[in-house]
């Protein structure tokens, strides 16, 4: 379908062996779209085939280590020069098989709405919200991401957890219980049918499920 709309895709992280391949298929199942990765000053992109923004990498935060500011630092670089209508902030480990997902997005989502998927979007969990991948108006992904401030490390705070908190409760000002307010930010798809996502993680899905076991069982003893 022809869209009205310029459409981009920023892959955030650390080159891995699968990006070269992620950038080809996107090349080719999206044809229109500008591409950049946003990584770090000490990656090899000589092979890259894409626009390419470097960044120095931010310190890991102490005593509670976490990679989200990585994904600030990096988001913020990336959205800042990718200035098309429509942006997919995606990983550069994971493949979006989905060669309709940009239209499935203007059909399904309102424009003030992030579209993410929902491996990772627990309902029931306060502010959780995937991480994986994105999909918005430029305007909204650089709400997001632009009016952060570093994790200190401090007190325990869950990468996804601690952006979306930020994003309601300091961006937004928006207090109301989760659950009430969770459909008027966010428009939750199939990770599986609606993105198609393929990550190596999943290859191994108990190995994955173990790890993000983990984490929960970590969430359940700090809240508790």
């Amino acid at each position: 379908m022809e869209s009205k709309y310029s459409i981009g895709i920023l892959l955030q992280g650390k080159i891995s062996l699968w990006t070269n391949d992620i950038i080809k298929e996107y090349q080719h199942i999206f044809p229109n779209a500008e591409i950049l990765i946003s990584t770090w000053q000490d990656e090899n992109t000589e092979d890259v085939d894409c626009n390419v923004v470097k960044s120095i990498s931010p310190p890991i935060p102490k005593p509670h280590k976490s990679t989200v500011n990585f994904q600030i630092v990096g988001c913020k670089s990336g959205l800042k020069k990718l200035k098309t209508d429509i942006i997919m902030k995606c990983r550069t480990d994971q493949f979006i098989h989905n060669k309709e997902i940009f239209d499935f997005f203007i059909n399904s989502c309102s424009k003030n709405q992030i579209m993410v998927p929902d491996l990772g979007t627990p309902r029931n969990i306060d502010y959780r919200i995937s991480d994986f991948c994105q999909i918005g108006f430029r305007q909204t992904l650089l709400e997001f991401w632009d009016n952060i401030t570093l994790y200190d490390g401090k007190n325990y705070e869950e990468a996804a957890t601690y952006l979306t908190k930020n994003y309601l409760l300091n961006v937004k000002n928006d207090f109301q219980p989760w659950n009430s307010v969770i459909n008027k930010y966010f428009c939750i798809k199939s990770f599986h049918n609606d993105f198609q996502i393929e990550w190596k993680k999943l290859n191994d899905l108990n190995e994955y499920r173990n790890v993000y076991d983990k984490g929960y069982r970590n969430r359940r003893l700090i809240n508790s």
